[in-house]
């Protein structure tokens, strides 16, 4: 079962990826006034980038406590995460296709994938203790 130690790991990766997408997003981008290309594309990318890796890590602690009697969801938790994480980054870079003021770019979506490969990468590389994130319970006879 996760402890509060371990959860704190899996946090701290979700506030690190959501602290560094607020900054590009609120100070970085709109006081950047350079012309290199590098720069700007990496800017424009990273906002989906950053939240493919943060996440999953933020499901990582949610979703074993929403669902403790699912043994493969919560065995599994790491790939449960990344696609309803990657799932809901793509789906919201389609719908910013149908929109006036939001702007549609294929570059997104393969760097939203990117960032889904980088977190589970972290996760194969992260202590085996930090993995063990479920616990399965299961009701003894005559409760509910």
């Amino acid at each position: 079962m996760m402890t509060s130690k371990h959860s704190y790991y899996w946090l701290a990766l979700f506030a690190f990826c959501f602290a560094t997408f607020q900054l590009i997003i609120d100070v970085i981008r709109p006081n950047y006034n350079g012309d290199s290309a590098t720069v700007n594309y990496l800017l424009g990318i990273a906002p989906n980038f950053l939240p493919s890796i943060g996440i999953p890590a933020l499901f990582i602690v949610l979703i074993p406590q929403l669902k403790r009697t699912n043994k493969w969801l919560n065995e599994n938790v790491h790939i449960t995460a990344n696609v309803i994480s990657t799932s809901g980054l793509i789906s919201w870079e389609f719908i910013q296709a149908t929109s006036t003021k939001l702007y549609f770019d294929w570059n997104d979506i393969f760097w939203t994938l990117i960032g889904a490969l980088v977190f589970q990468l972290i996760w194969m590389l992260a202590p085996e203790a930090y993995k063990q994130t479920y616990s399965v319970t299961r009701p003894e006879n005559g409760s509910h």
